[in-house]
């Protein structure tokens, strides 16, 4: 015969047995929820809140390329970590340093006037060089270059001459002319030097 079912009173829920190490996790974790007061509570609820906002916000496309930009750099930046150290090593990003500073402190120093004499030198010196081009001058520095490394390699192993051996070759043409041109030179000189007597 079938025997009466029996009376179940009280919940009939069965929760799963934990390991003891998760228990303890659990009931550390249960006890610092319930030492919380409602504005610690508020605060970390904010908070979470606010660690929302800045996860929307670098999931924005533009920051997701730059996160792939900054990584497809690293090598690149590990390399100039690496330059920068070894500068560092050797005392050179010292000297750099030193030498920006002490252009600073020209550029510092630098006055109006100071400036006005500079770029006043700079314009006379390109109006000197533009008459001199303009003269054929470079064509006269040019010729006397050449002529004094013609008349060196002449002379390099030879005895000095003697004084009568020198005046005769003063009396050759080429000589001639050139100690007439000199010789205008010297005559023309002071009164564009302003030179007075």
């Amino acid at each position: 015969m079938a025997q009466p079912a029996r009376k179940i009173t009280g919940s009939t829920s069965i929760e799963p047995e934990l390991p003891e190490r998760s228990r303890e996790i659990l009931g550390l974790i249960s006890a610092g929820m319930d030492s919380l007061e409602p504005s610690v509570v508020q605060n970390i609820a904010a908070n979470l809140a606010r660690l929302g906002e800045v996860v929307d916000e670098f999931n924005r496309p533009e920051m997701l390329e730059l996160f792939r930009e900054v990584a497809r750099a690293g090598s690149n930046l590990r390399s100039l970590v690496a330059e920068i150290r070894e500068l560092q090593e050797t005392g050179t990003m010292t000297t750099l340093l030193e030498l920006g500073r002490m252009a600073q402190a020209m550029k510092d120093s630098l006055t109006a006037g100071v400036v006005t004499g500079i770029l006043q030198q700079a314009v006379n010196a390109l109006s000197m060089l533009d008459r001199i081009q303009m003269l054929q001058g470079d064509r006269l520095v040019t010729g006397m270059i050449a002529a004094m490394q013609e008349a060196i390699k002449e002379n390099k192993d030879k005895s000095p001459q003697s004084v009568l051996s020198l005046l005769r070759q003063l009396n050759k043409p080429e000589a001639r002319k050139g100690l007439s041109i000199f010789a205008s030179f010297l005559q023309k000189l002071p009164s564009h030097l302003d030179f007075t007597n």
